[in-house]
């Protein structure tokens, strides 16, 4: 090997030696972090504490209507006991006996596990009007999951 070889042979490993921890330490910081598996709905934090309509009890999951002390906010509480085997599963309000989703008002989507709260209108408060229930409906396979009247 001539001089110059020599020197061209040095002066590139020395670059390498230089670049490749470079390159390394860049490629590291370039991994994004983990992704924490969170729910796409929004929680929320504070559950009223009034129970309004007795819950509704299944295998899989409990539902509650509430309110606060005087009436004037509710919300609906969906703990789900196991893992959701319906991933698109949403809740309408709907007439008693429709099974037409389009007459229906939306309230929610239910997430895979832990509790779900959602917002409700007035129409809840009085327990004698039995004029609703909820229907859990799944959007991709376009069927009714489950209907459920307090």
């Amino acid at each position: 090997m001539t001089k110059t070889h020599r020197k061209r042979h040095l002066q590139i490993w020395a670059i390498l030696a230089v670049l490749l921890p470079a390159g390394i330490f860049v490629a590291w910081l370039s991994v994004p972090p983990e992704v924490n598996d969170r729910l796409l709905q929004p929680h929320q934090e504070v559950e009223l504490p009034v129970i309004l309509h007795t819950s509704y009890t299944n295998p899989s999951y409990n539902v509650e209507i509430r309110t606060n002390t005087d009436s004037s906010a509710f919300q609906l509480k969906w703990v789900n006991k196991q893992t959701l085997t319906y991933p698109t599963a949403t809740i309408y309000k709907m007439p008693l006996h429709d099974t037409d989703i389009a007459h229906g008002l939306l309230v929610g989507r239910v997430e895979a596990r832990g509790d779900n709260y959602f917002k409700l209108d007035a129409s809840f408060k009085d327990r004698k009007d039995e004029a609703y229930g909820l229907v859990v409906y799944d959007f991709i396979h376009k069927h009714i999951i489950d209907t459920i009247t307090f």
